[in-house]
């Protein structure tokens, strides 16, 4: 793997952002924060010129959880949403 940048690793993820935004003023952490605080993780830890096949199923479990946890968040937030909505 290319050494990735980290400003541009920050700007492809915001960019996925804008089909499903984050509410980011209630929040208490700020958007780029938060944005290169995440990224500069995922770079130490998979920023290899190679990938094993243990290397490739970490990485793609960890996609997938990550995904799965988005969701359920989502969904929660969606039921919350309908629940203040009917009251």
């Amino acid at each position: 793997m290319r050494n990735i940048d980290l400003d541009l690793l920050v700007d492809i993820a915001q960019e996925v952002e804008k089909e499903d935004p984050i509410d980011w003023d209630r929040l208490s952490v700020g958007k780029e924060q938060a944005y290169k605080m995440i990224a500069t993780s995922v770079l130490e830890q998979f920023d290899k010129e190679e990938y094993n096949e243990e290397d490739k199923i970490i990485l793609l479990s960890t996609i997938t959880k990550m995904l799965v946890e988005n969701m359920l968040l989502n969904l929660k937030i969606l039921e919350l949403t309908r629940k203040l909505e009917d009251k």
